[in-house]
């Protein structure tokens, strides 16, 4: 008999250090990830995002694991993965694998959430925080000249929207992430890129992460998806295989 598609147990258990790391997270919304990936890997994703854009000339991908099976490691990468479960329960599923390289002379992006609605201040219905969580694989050593991701810490639980424009906070924070690093982010961080003043470009692979049970923004299908479902029923799970409840 096959292995069920979903896990038998929801709620993992957390080491001492991964619940230091959990509990930043829970109250800034964002937490850096050392070693995310190896030296190896690091170059595996240099090189694969370097032949894509060159086949295809894009700013965005919307479909990353579809277009090398070189980024395929990443929908299970356990630095990553482990931290996701340990927010989200075991019961995960990709929400959308993304790309992003952003060209030299690119003006800053405006602040903005990955949620069209604001926070309540009373809370929310049962079951729907995060309803996003997105990790940054960053494989270029971010500066201020190419720049970094500016965000707000704590205000993933803000009661109001973000601000139009590119209006400063007090209290706002860039980040600037190293190559092998990670940065996990709730998706409803007020967040932004910063300009490219450099003369070099900057690329970043974007994992996002939710709950099982949510709608994912993209569809997973394409034969490099139906191969990585081959690995195993987690892999079939975070690839939306779960067809009913």
């Amino acid at each position: 008999m096959s292995s069920p598609v979903y896990p038998q147990y929801l709620n993992p258990e957390l080491t001492p250090e991964l619940q230091r790391e959990i509990a930043f997270f829970m109250k800034w919304g964002y937490l850096v990830i050392e070693n995310a990936v190896t030296a190896a890997q690091l170059e595996q994703l240099r090189v694969a995002t370097d032949e894509m854009h060159a086949r295809t000339q894009k700013e965005f991908y919307h479909d990353l694991l579809e277009e090398d099976e070189r980024f395929g490691f990443l929908l299970d990468n356990p630095p990553v993965l482990e931290r996701m479960k340990a927010v989200l329960g075991t019961c995960v599923q990709l929400h959308s694998a993304t790309g992003r390289v952003t060209q030299p002379g690119l003006d800053e992006q405006n602040w903005h959430r990955d949620g069209n609605w604001p926070m309540d201040p009373a809370g929310t219905p049962y079951g729907t925080l995060p309803g996003q969580i997105n990790c940054g694989y960053y494989l270029d050593r971010l500066t201020e000249e190419n720049g970094g991701i500016c965000i707000v810490p704590g205000s993933h639980r803000a009661p109001f929207r973000p601000p139009a424009g590119k209006a400063e906070f007090p209290d706002q924070k860039i980040l600037l992430a190293q190559p092998g690093q990670a940065v996990m982010f709730d998706g409803w961080l007020f967040h932004r890129g910063l300009a490219n003043r450099s003369k070099e470009r900057r690329r970043v692979n974007l994992m996002c992460y939710q709950n099982a049970w949510m709608k994912p923004r993209s569809q997973h299908q394409g034969p490099l998806h139906d191969k990585l479902r081959e690995g195993s029923p987690e892999r079939q799970m975070l690839l939306g295989d779960i067809r009913k409840w």
